[in-house]
């Protein structure tokens, strides 16, 4: 009987080496590459975060950047429009001061100049 026992002993021990395999290699080999692959993944979405960030971060700082040369734009345009305004009225004001009527006006009423009289004029010849 103790052959007998050592028979099925065995062969029980067989089946569970042979199962044990069998399961083994779904049970005990898939955590480990679930372990290996993981943090793998985790890098590789750690990095593409990262990229991510980066990319998006230069994106907005060209926008705005941007937008700082456009209100710079803008406000350029509108000094450009106010200096040209007052530019305009200086040649207006220019054009006024320097006119015939009012340097004669100010030579008779302030400096008491009067217009020369025909015999006070003096041609002279250039030639």
């Amino acid at each position: 009987m103790k052959g007998v026992n050592k028979v099925v002993v065995a062969e029980k021990v067989v089946r569970r080496q042979w199962y044990g395999q069998r399961y083994e290699h779904n049970y005990d080999h898939t955590p480990e590459l679930r372990k290996k692959t993981q943090p793998h993944k985790k890098g590789r979405l750690i990095l593409t975060l990262g990229i991510i960030a980066v990319v998006a971060i230069i994106i907005l700082s060209r926008y705005s950047m941007i937008t700082e040369s456009q209100y710079r734009i803008s406000k350029l345009k509108t000094d450009l429009k106010d200096l040209s305004a007052q530019n305009e009225r200086l040649r207006v004001e220019v054009a006024n001061l320097s006119s015939v009527a009012r340097i004669e006006n100010i030579a008779r009423n302030k400096l008491n100049m009067k217009a020369p009289e025909s015999r006070q004029i003096i041609y002279l010849n250039m030639n």
